[in-house]
């Protein structure tokens, strides 16, 4: 989700994750459908800071809205465990 908060900035809400067979991280941002990836935490943060910086200024130059919400929803599902045949 974007929202501004008080020091006049955008919020958007990213999901980043460790790839334990890359050994590096990836961050989504859902409210624009954006994805990078970064080899630490930092770098992923970074990454993903320049790509939304990017794709925000593209978005304004081209007169296209910046997406308010984007109803993104972090959950867990249980399943049951498979029984082996």
């Amino acid at each position: 989700m974007s929202k501004q908060n008080d020091n006049n900035e955008l919020v958007f809400q990213v999901m980043i994750e460790g790839d334990n067979v890359q050994n590096d991280f990836i961050a989504y941002i859902p409210a624009l459908r954006l994805g990078v990836h970064g080899d630490t935490l930092e770098e992923v943060r970074e990454n993903a800071k320049d790509l939304l910086l990017m794709e925000l200024e593209a978005r304004m130059n081209d007169g296209r809205e910046i997406p308010k919400d984007n109803n993104a929803i972090m959950e867990m599902i249980h399943i049951p465990l498979p029984v082996k045949k």
